[in-house]
């Protein structure tokens, strides 16, 4: 009778730990960058993990060490097969990820961008370092005084298809009509990946193609590196102005060198943090105010329903005042 007891009792226990809900889990909130590797996606995952932890959540940072579109998709796939409870993309190309976006969400996982959107998507949110717009013309604004409103420039971007760095691009050309009648931007080149020594290559034959040029515009921030080399190596400095998107820690040497003199760009560690929070509210179909007070965040974040655009704040300039202020 005992040991009917205890079968009976060890059967009901089995049976509880079976029953137990889903919910006793931690829910899992996935990030895809671009590519991993690089200082700007490592704050980001740095950012994600702390956000993990102060919001009880599990964070998933999947990534490829290229910038490749179809190993993104493969990336979503495996997420959703795995069933986590949302995920997060920075899109390297609407095109190939808005079909496996739609099949997350059919799946009934939470599927929002981050640093890279896709509009066109079926996406629930786009968590945005900065507005594409501020973006575009801050960078314009700041290259440009720096050889006093007259010249030509150039841009190295990243992969073509990436869609954060064209909408920046696309404003860059739309400040540059508005309010530069003066400059011109002649020639627009993309590298593989987004790679350095790809971006060197491209620098050095925009100055070949265009010795006249005042500044090279590097829109990737793994493009910035290379293009800064290839006017410290054509001993250009200073009279080739360069600017990009790149992390303090990229480009502080190229700084104090004074190969540039300015960087903008935003903070990714928060970028990141931001992130999980909003793939929490998301999973816990908790709306977004005008503006969010999100705990361990010192600004309020705006919040844009009709583009359903969660801001992480404005453009960060970076230069030899405050460059050694960031770890990233």
């Amino acid at each position: 009778m005992k040991r009917l007891t205890v079968a009976a009792v060890f059967a009901a226990a089995v049976f509880a730990m079976a029953s137990t809900p889903a919910s006793a889990e931690k829910t899992r909130i996935a990030f895809i960058p671009q590519l991993i590797g690089i200082p700007y996606f490592s704050a980001m995952e740095a950012g994600g993990k702390a956000a993990a932890e102060a919001f009880d959540v599990e964070f998933l940072y999947v990534g490829a060490p290229t910038a490749n579109a179809a190993e993104q998709v493969r990336l979503m796939e495996n997420l959703i097969q795995q069933k986590v409870e949302a995920i997060s993309i920075s899109v390297l190309d609407s095109v190939s990820l808005n079909p496996v976006i739609k099949r997350a969400r059919e799946a009934g996982i939470a599927v929002y961008t981050s640093d890279s959107d896709s509009p066109t998507s079926e996406r629930q949110l786009y968590v945005a370092q900065a507005l594409d717009k501020e973006l575009g013309y801050v960078l314009i604004d700041e290259l440009v005084e720096q050889f006093d409103g007259k010249g030509r420039i150039a841009i190295v971007s990243g992969e073509s298809t990436a869609t954060n760095l064209n909408a920046w691009i696309a404003f860059m050309q739309e400040r540059v009509a508005q309010a530069y009648p003066d400059v011109e931007i002649v020639d627009i080149r993309y590298t593989s990946g987004g790679s350095s020594e790809d971006a060197l290559r491209q620098a050095e034959e925009l100055m070949t193609r265009f010795p006249d040029l005042k500044g090279l515009v590097a829109v990737a921030s793994t493009t910035v590196p290379g293009v800064a080399q290839a006017v410290q190596q054509a001993g250009l400095v200073g009279e080739v102005a360069v600017i990009g998107y790149g992390s303090p820690n990229t480009v502080r040497p190229f700084i104090k060198s004074g190969v540039m003199a300015k960087s903008i760009l935003w903070d990714p560690y928060q970028l990141g943090y931001l992130t999980v929070w909003a793939g929490k509210q998301l999973v816990e179909g908790k709306p977004f105010a005008a503006e969010n007070d999100v705990p361990g965040m010192d600004e309020p974040v705006r919040y844009f329903e009709d583009e359903k655009i969660l801001l992480l704040g404005a453009p960060l300039v970076i230069t030899a005042e405050n460059v050694d202020r960031f770890n990233f």
